[in-house]
């Protein structure tokens, strides 16, 4: 038994330095809570998909640094069709005209239910050194939940041609102050939003606004810059408003000239579903007024927009999605072109530059 005492002591330590080795302590975890994200380069062809995904991105914070205030120079102001004296025959009088892009549809889908906080009656846009504000007033807050409910946005066409290149989109709930934590940009990189047939529905299958720009929630914008977009809740007179403000850099040269329509929706807007009457027949969409045999609404329910607004120069009144003015708008038809003068990133030049 002596003799192998030593043997026995030897195993004894070996197996207690085996046990030290493989045993290290737990280290502690500790949830930060994101207020932003780190930039994310994006490339035209490699750009993030504007569907969601499935894995939550990593998100780190950042500091902003150009903050808006306030427009301090009236640019332009508009007045929607509004359905708030003559809701309750649940239907429209005018307005919407699915097959030129033109809806008027805050209702909800077979019920025809009113939806104020959808319902848009003014649309304005102010500027000052660094943002232009784009305001949206609504009939008045959701009757449930006495807010604004619904998700806003803002469509950019820079050369008029009625294929918008960019979107902006919000998501509730909102603040009085401005916050870039709930604000999307599209970019339509391939610049085939509207299909072959800008203004009325064809069967082009085009993916909408497919390049996400801006969106914290993602950890993504353009290089260097977390402060394209915001958004805040505001007032117009007594009527609820929310205001976009983006910055003014994006327009190359310092030529501000462009056209600009707005949108509510009660659920997130697809930036992928642009231009609605190209993903879906009338028959699908349904109908607001009750002279159409598509009546009542189906899936295509609970959404408004407007005509387009021209900003820094006149229109003649033939402008694809325009606004009315003598002379009436024209069929617009041009196949989509990715490349050249015309393209998305030939006329966004530095936008498209920040993203690569």
């Amino acid at each position: 038994m002596k003799k192998n005492l030593p043997l026995l002591l030897m195993l004894a330590t070996m197996l207690l330095q085996a046990c030290t080795n493989t045993i290290t302590p737990t280290a502690a975890v500790t949830t930060v809570e994101p207020i932003a994200s780190e930039a994310v380069l994006v490339t035209p062809d490699a750009a993030p998909s504007a569907e969601p995904s499935l894995t939550p991105p990593v998100i780190e914070p950042v500091v902003h640094v150009t903050i808006p205030s306030a427009g301090t120079s009236d640019r332009a102001t508009a007045h929607d069709n509004e359905n708030s004296l003559f809701f309750d025959t649940k239907k429209v009088k005018t307005g919407d005209e699915f097959y030129k892009n033109r809806l008027e549809r805050p209702f909800t889908s077979v019920d025809m239910v009113y939806l104020p906080d959808l319902d848009i009656v003014n649309f304005s846009i102010t500027s000052d050194e660094k943002f232009f504000y784009i305001k949206i007033s609504m009939v008045d807050f959701d009757t449930a939940t006495k807010s604004l409910t619904g998700s806003y946005g803002v469509e950019i066409d820079r050369n008029a041609d009625g294929r918008a290149e960019i979107l902006l989109t919000t998501r509730a709930p909102y603040t009085t102050e401005f916050t870039a934590d709930n604000v999307a940009a599209y970019l339509d990189i391939n610049s085939d939003v509207g299909g072959n047939n800008i203004n009325r529905p064809d069967d082009f299958a085009g993916d909408g606004y497919e390049a996400v720009i801006f969106d914290l929630a993602q950890g993504v914008y353009p290089e260097g810059d977390p402060d394209l977009v915001w958004v805040r809740q505001t007032t117009d007179s007594d009527l609820p408003a929310v205001e976009i403000a983006f910055e003014k850099w994006i327009f190359k040269d310092g030529k501000e000239a462009f056209m600009w329509s707005v949108l509510s929706s009660d659920v997130p807007v697809n930036p992928a579903n642009f231009y609605f009457h190209d993903h879906l027949t009338a028959e699908e969409a349904g109908a607001a007024n009750t002279d159409d045999p598509n009546y009542p609404l189906k899936n295509l329910a609970a959404v408004d927009n407007t005509c387009r607004v021209p900003l820094g120069f006149q229109a003649v009144g033939n402008e694809p999605l325009g606004c009315y003015v003598k002379g009436g708008e024209s069929e617009a038809k041009e196949t989509p072109l990715a490349d050249g003068p015309e393209s998305t990133c030939g006329q966004f030049i530095e936008l498209c530059a920040k993203v690569k």
